[in-house]
């Protein structure tokens, strides 16, 4: 609820100050008085788009501020606290600040209980706390997806909770639908790296390379093409050693000779160091003239392995220009190829397993659009019956009103449903879509019935219902019906209408004018509370134009009827 509501160089009105209370009041005022300004102060608390051109010429800004109470335990207040803002509680009650300002130029800056905040965040709280009805918005309840929404909120518990496991299951499905859709899209580059990997593991498996093969074979090559000159070295260099029949004087025999001299040489440390060493001397060379001797024993020419290494370096230097990469490089490859391999897996079997998904999708989507549909369909009934007894209330007692829920040839994010309001306008006529079968002022009269139907399903006395010219196009005994209607929803929710019928403005318990005075150079628009004889001087305006005893007259009939009414 709204306890206060203060402007600040918003559009002609300099300052205003509006106490609210519970119950309906009524705001009142000439045309062009600025009773427009209200209510978009109002709007811009709610999250509106901020426009500089409205700043009063010659103010810095415009500030809009509002004090709005709710029971200490609603959602809303600690949504509040999370965003930052300080709130008052006293007596189970919970008050908080929340303002706007507007600079002449620049960006708005919201604020709730004195911290800044982003717009979607007023928008989000402050949307809960108000509802504004508009002419505009009556315009917004002949299409189908207003209606809908409409239907959602009288729906309440059963229709959200049928409705957050449609979106679950639509989102399910298209996830499904995607995943098969991309699946497809890559299937043909897969096709083709799929030969491509199976090509190069072909041409690897087939000859089998390992790595460094290559390097050792040519090795051995050599060496088998050099057999001849490798036994002439080998045998020479053990003969050098150890002695042969062409060797008269090998290095070993001159070794022990030198040993032979050294030890005549007397006992000495030093002498005794160079006779060890003189031994491991002979000992290394003993082992090398064996080495060499068992070598060139083996120094064979073997023509056949010879032609096979030549015929297995002839087959891996084919595997390496076709693949224009060296042989470790191509064994790499071929391993992360089968890998990929690996990884592609079976495309028939992938695809039959995401088409699978996608139709167990298919199905849960279908069974949480039934299930939305039928608690859509349980609403309407009820909501069309709620509407159907405010009918005759508010003087449309010929008139048919329905609600259809029927299955749309495509579903959507909000269902599988369309919704539409219907109306028979008197008697005899047929049911017709509700933006086309109703004039203005029918359509704002039905807009007043189902608010009140909505209100009385889902709303507290907490909350606030603004309607801004809602009586447009209707008059005489129509217009004393929506004020009657009006001061019923009152009953249980605080409403604040703008309005410029005294049949409506009548019913109110609290009547606020909105009043422009021209100075020199400009004009300031401010607001005040009328009641008793101002009061009937206001409404006699209302009805006559001027304040004329016979208007007077009129003005007194019409509160006492109120009165009675309420």
């Amino acid at each position: 609820m709204i306890e206060q509501l203060r402007i600040s160089n918003l559009g002609v009105i300099e300052s205003a100050e509006l106490e609210l209370g519970t119950g309906l009041t009524a705001l009142t005022g000439e045309t062009g008085a600025g009773k427009t300004m209200a209510v978009t102060s109002l709007e811009l608390l709610l999250g509106a788009k901020a426009d500089s051109s409205k700043v009063r010429r010659g103010a810095k800004s415009a500030v809009v501020e509002g004090v709005f109470s709710v029971p200490a335990d609603s959602e809303v207040v600690p949504r509040i606290v999370e965003a930052g803002g300080d709130v008052d509680e006293e007596d189970g009650t919970a008050t908080v600040i929340i303002s706007r300002q507007v600079p002449a130029s620049g960006r708005s800056r919201s604020f709730i209980g004195g911290r800044t905040v982003p717009t979607s965040v007023l928008t989000e709280i402050a949307g809960a706390l108000v509802t504004v009805h508009g002419q505009t918005d009556q315009l917004r309840l002949a299409t189908p997806s207003q209606q809908r929404v409409a239907l959602d909120e009288f729906g309440g518990a059963p229709v959200a909770r049928a409705f957050a496991t449609w979106r679950s299951a639509w989102e399910a499905y298209n996830e499904a639908s995607t995943q098969i859709e991309q699946f497809e899209e890559q299937a043909q580059d897969a096709a083709r790296a799929r030969l491509a990997y199976e090509a190069l593991v072909a041409k690897v498996d087939d000859i089998q390379p390992t790595r460094g093969e290559e390097a050792a074979l040519k090795r051995e090559a050599q060496i088998l093409e050099n057999v001849d000159q490798r036994f002439s070295g080998l045998s020479g260099a053990a003969a050098s050693l150890s002695g042969s029949d062409a060797e008269e004087n090998p290095a070993l025999a001159g070794v022990v000779r030198a040993r032979q001299f050294l030890d005549s040489a007397g006992d000495s440390d030093d002498v005794r160091e160079l006779l060890s060493r003189l031994d491991a001397a002979e000992a290394d060379l003993s082992d090398i003239a064996g080495e060499l001797a068992d070598l060139a024993a083996h120094s064979e020419a073997d023509p056949e392995r010879l032609s096979a290494i030549y015929s297995r370096r002839q087959a891996l230097q084919g595997l390496r220009k076709a693949l224009g990469m060296d042989l470790d490089q191509a064994i790499e490859e071929a391993d992360q190829a089968r890998a990929a391999l690996e990884d592609l897996g079976d495309v028939d079997a992938t695809r039959e397993r995401l088409e699978a998904a996608l139709d167990q999708a298919r199905a849960a989507m279908d069974k949480a659009g039934k299930a939305l549909q039928l608690a859509r369909s349980s609403a309407a009934k009820k909501l069309t019956a709620a509407v159907t007894a405010e009918l005759p209330q508010l003087a449309l007692p010929d008139a048919t009103f329905s609600i259809s829920v029927t299955e749309a040839p495509t579903p959507a994010a909000h269902g599988k449903d369309v919704v539409a309001f219907q109306l028979a306008s008197h008697a005899g006529a047929p049911l017709a879509p509700l933006g086309k079968s109703a004039s203005g002022g029918e359509l704002s009269r039905i807009m007043l019935a189902v608010e009140v139907s909505l209100a009385a399903e889902a709303h507290d006395k907490h909350h606030t219902f603004l309607f801004d010219e809602i009586d447009a196009g209707v008059g005489g005994r129509a217009a004393l019906a929506v004020g009657h209607r009006l001061a019923a929803l009152a009953a249980t929710s605080q409403v604040i209408v703008v309005t410029h019928l005294a049949q409506v403005a009548a019913y109110a318990g609290t009547q606020d004018v909105v009043v422009k005075e021209s100075k020199q150079k400009s004009a300031i628009t401010h607001v005040e509370r009328v009641a008793g004889d101002q009061r009937l001087g206001e409404l006699a305006r209302m009805l006559a134009g001027t304040d004329s005893p016979t208007a007077r007259a009129h003005a007194a009939e019409l509160l006492s009827t109120a009165d009675v009414a309420r």
